[in-house]
């Protein structure tokens, strides 16, 4: 009877630690995406490379993420269930980033880890819309540095010997707007 009660609660805290997933990106078929209301013919005959969908699940909402590669940048776009544009944007390298910015998001990531890798930088824009409630995208593809404008770090910050992946959201001047600890990929289908 006892062992029958150790392995229950093994189990239950087993369950209830995978329980706690904070986010989880996965890759989906087009046709699982939803409708938008963006059509990316709007900007002409350029050519889309790599266009891919995915969805995003976490303890707050769902998110679906287009994104492409076009004229050398990887973009995206996301959307909330009903296929309303969230935010758009691209990756950038650190040195698309104004100086002073940098400086404020170091300085920030040098107090809160030992250690610190960036993966990854992406430049944001909020959603805007016109009067016929389609969006308006050419901030995202003029490449403007605007004071609403968003950079989101992927980071993997080392703590106590520990190295973890966070997702960090920075204002234009720098200051941090958000954080969220980010799981380690989905490999469930490799079979050992």
């Amino acid at each position: 009877m006892m062992k029958f009660r150790i392995s229950l609660l093994l189990f239950f805290a087993a369950s209830f630690c995978f329980s706690q997933q904070i986010e989880r990106e996965h890759r989906i078929r087009k046709s699982q995406f939803p409708t938008t209301q963006t059509d990316l013919m709007i900007l002409g005959p350029k050519k889309f490379r790599k266009k891919r969908a995915y969805k995003e699940v976490d303890s707050m909402a769902t998110t679906y993420t287009l994104k492409f590669k076009m004229d050398n940048l990887h973009y995206f776009f996301s959307y909330d269930d009903n296929g309303k544009l969230k935010n758009s944007g691209f990756r950038i390298k650190e040195i698309d980033i104004p100086e002073e910015t940098v400086e404020k998001i170091k300085a920030y990531l040098s107090d809160t880890y030992e250690k610190t890798r960036i993966k990854r930088i992406f430049q944001q824009y909020p959603a805007k819309f016109t009067e016929n409630d389609r969006p308006e995208l050419k901030d995202t593809f003029q490449n403007l540095i605007l004071p609403s404008n968003v950079y989101k770090l992927i980071v993997i910050g080392n703590n106590d010997k520990r190295n973890t992946e966070y997702d960090l959201w920075f204002s234009a001047a720098g200051n941090l707007i958000r954080k969220r600890q980010a799981l380690p990929m989905n490999h469930d289908r490799i079979l050992y």
